[in-house]
């Protein structure tokens, strides 16, 4: 009678399980992303180029592996510590200005166009320069 017993149970469990099991068509699908996107960084960076980095790491990241920034690096409209989004970044360079170099020039034979030429020197200074110098010239005689 035992026997039957388990038997019986057995064979209500296969049924169950057959009649229960869930089907391949009845699971949830979900949509793996890839944990790894490819980014290409350009501009005043050491090692431009394309890099395989972990998604939502930042911007920071991607330039430490890209070698850090050069001296000319212009960061100010840049944001570090956000996430990356996209799949270019361009690290803009500082647009040098080149000014011109300062000439010597002899005070004594200097006019009032030399004068304010020299930077810090104002319209109010050149002329003080210049009556000094005539002033000097008067007491000399």
């Amino acid at each position: 009678m035992k026997k039957n017993v388990i038997w019986a149970i057995a064979f209500l469990l296969i049924f169950m399980w057959m009649v229960f099991k869930p089907d391949s068509k009845d699971l949830p699908y979900f949509k793996h992303e890839p944990d790894m996107i490819q980014v290409d960084i350009t501009g005043a960076v050491k090692k431009p180029g394309t890099y395989q980095i972990i998604r939502g790491m930042t911007l920071a990241y991607l330039i430490d592996l890209s070698g850090g920034l050069k001296e000319h690096a212009d960061i100010s409209n840049i944001q570090l510590g956000s996430i990356i989004t996209n799949a270019s970044y361009h690290i803009p360079h500082y647009q040098l200005i080149e000014e011109e170099i300062i000439k010597r020039i002899n005070l004594n034979t200097a006019t009032y166009s030399d004068l304010i030429l020299i930077p810090s020197i104002t319209e109010n200074r050149a002329l003080e320069i210049l009556l000094y110098k005539k002033k000097m010239v008067i007491l000399k005689l």
